[in-house]
C-alpha cells in the first residue's frame, strides 16, 4: 500500500499571470464558467451564484479576491468539494496536475493565503490554503 503523501496531487492554474495550486482532494471539479445570478450587496470579487448539480454555489473571481484586477476572461471555474464549501473560483486558465513527487514543498508565509510554496523544474507556485480563503470569503460576504 502506498503512503498517502506519495499520492497527493495538486491542480496548477494561473491567476493574473501568476501560477497557484490547490490540493486536488479539495476540488470537486473543473468546469467552464457558467452564467450565474448576481448576489445583491456582495463584494466585487463575488461574481454571482450558479447552480451546479442541484446546489447553489457562490462564484469568486480569484484574481480580485487576491487583490489583483478582475479576471477579464476566465477560462475555467474550479469548484470546491461540497464538504468544504459551496464555492467556486474563476481562474485565468488551468495548467496541469502535478504529484507531490514532482515538486519540492516549502513552508512559507510570503502570501496571506498560501500555506506552502511548491518548487517545480519550471518555477515556483504558491499552494493556496483553501480553509483560509473560505474563512476570508465568509467574512467579506457578511
Amino acid at each position: 500500500m502506498q503512503n498517502r503523501t506519495e499520492d497527493r496531487k495538486f491542480l496548477v492554474f494561473e491567476v493574473h499571470g501568476m501560477r497557484y495550486a490547490l490540493d486536488l482532494e479539495q476540488i470537486a471539479e473543473v468546469a467552464d464558467p457558467l452564467p450565474g445570478w448576481p448576489v445583491p450587496l456582495a463584494p466585487s470579487c463575488c461574481t454571482g451564484a450558479v447552480q451546479i448539480h442541484g446546489a447553489i454555489v457562490a462564484v469568486i473571481d480569484l484574481a480580485a479576491f487576491l487583490g489583483f484586477e478582475q479576471c477579464a476572461r476566465p477560462e475555467k471555474m474550479i469548484v470546491l468539494s461540497k464538504d468544504l464549501a459551496a464555492l467556486a473560483f474563476l481562474v485565468t486558465r488551468v495548467i496541469r496536475i502535478v504529484s507531490e513527487r514532482e515538486v519540492q514543498v516549502h513552508d512559507t508565509a510570503e502570501n496571506d493565503f498560501a500555506c506552502s510554496r511548491l518548487t517545480l523544474p519550471d518555477g515556483e507556485i504558491f499552494l493556496l490554503d483553501v480553509i483560509k480563503i473560505i474563512l476570508a470569503a465568509e467574512d467579506i460576504m457578511k
